[in-house]
């Protein structure tokens, strides 16, 4: 049985990495780590024989795995060190706040012989997947624009500042949400080519902002996030024959055809025979874990394994090495535009 640290323990620990690991027959709670020590003593009352500690080095030696769920920025130094010991590491998104980082947190799991997986738990929508298979298949014809929207009024129940703060959190909204929507985007799409990027950070971390890509495939569109704003929240992509609308945060889909065809509309399943059913946010956590402890059980790599983490951690660098003011109603001089 291995045994897990989850090393922080703030909202997403508690409600679902703890979960997860409590669900897995072939996985022991051993250690919970935070700085916080009231936090460690109530969720320690709800854990059977679990250890508690305030510095993630008390877990070496005695853990197999750990979960990294700490500010951004504490990301690639607490996982290096880990990997380097020989401890497997699923490490929250994003990955790291650079390419670089990304870079040497691989290093450490190839020189620690331990498998460094990247929780972007949204692979396991089962719409999303469906939505790699159709266009790996050609199924839409030849892609030739795209259009994702995400966004909300911000509602995450944060137990710290870290996401606000440039120095812990690596941004915003692009960092944050970002992660998981530009992740989607290179699966699914493959690599960009050049991009214009425009946010609202204004000296701070954007809240919202606005990406216009062209791809490698030629196919160009735009991607927008939101903190201030409820969005549609799915991706539209858009082929010669068809086009195809995938929920970026849920089990839902629709296929149109392009001459006015009959269409698909639905939730996904994964295997033949499965009775479609929705996908709530924590229900993607218990299937990342599982994939992560086969891939260590196994030798077979993560489905999230670094070098695809990475991905989006370099996309996000180099929107942010290319920053233009995005335009805001309420920002423009006196006499342009409506006006107030």
């Amino acid at each position: 049985m291995l045994r897990i640290a989850v090393i922080g323990c703030g909202a997403v620990s508690q409600r679902c990495h703890i979960p997860a690991v409590q669900s897995h027959l072939d996985a022991r709670l051993e250690w919970l780590v935070d700085p916080d020590t009231q936090r460690l003593r109530q969720l320690a009352k709800k854990a059977d024989k679990v250890k508690t500690a305030t510095d993630y080095h008390e877990v070496l030696g005695s853990a197999d795995a750990a979960i990294v769920a700490v500010p951004h920025s504490l990301h690639a130094p607490i996982s290096i060190h880990l990997l380097r010991h020989g401890i497997h590491v699923l490490v929250e998104k994003p990955m790291a706040t650079s390419a670089s980082e990304c870079d040497a947190m691989i290093e450490g799991a190839r020189d620690g012989h331990a498998v460094l997986a990247v929780g972007l738990m949204r692979r396991f929508l089962h719409s999303a997947q469906f939505a790699k298979w159709a266009l790996d298949n050609e199924v839409l014809g030849p892609i030739e624009s795209f259009d994702f929207r995400e966004g909300n009024v911000y509602n995450w129940p944060v137990q710290s500042d870290f996401f606000f703060r440039a120095d812990t959190a690596g941004g915003g909204v692009l960092a944050d949400t970002g992660a998981h929507t530009l992740d989607q985007l290179l699966w699914w799409l493959g690599e960009v080519e050049d991009l214009e990027y425009y946010d609202d950070s204004y000296g701070g971390v954007e809240a919202d902002c606005e990406l216009r890509l062209s791809m490698t495939s030629k196919a160009q569109g735009i991607v927008e996030l939101s903190r201030t704003r409820n969005l549609r929240n799915t991706a539209i992509i858009r082929g010669r024959h068809a086009e195809l609308e995938v929920g970026l945060r849920t089990n839902e889909a629709v296929l149109r055809s392009r001459d006015g065809a009959p269409g698909l509309s639905g939730m996904s399943i994964q295997y033949p025979g499965q009775a479609p059913a929705p996908q709530a946010f924590t229900d993607l956590f218990p299937p990342q874990f599982h994939d992560w402890i086969e891939a260590i059980r196994t030798g077979r790599p993560p489905s999230v394994p670094g070098s695809e983490g990475r991905r989006s951690v370099a996309l996000i660098e180099g929107c942010y090495a290319q920053r233009q003011p995005l335009e805001l109603p309420w920002m423009q001089p006196a006499g342009q535009g409506a006006g107030i």
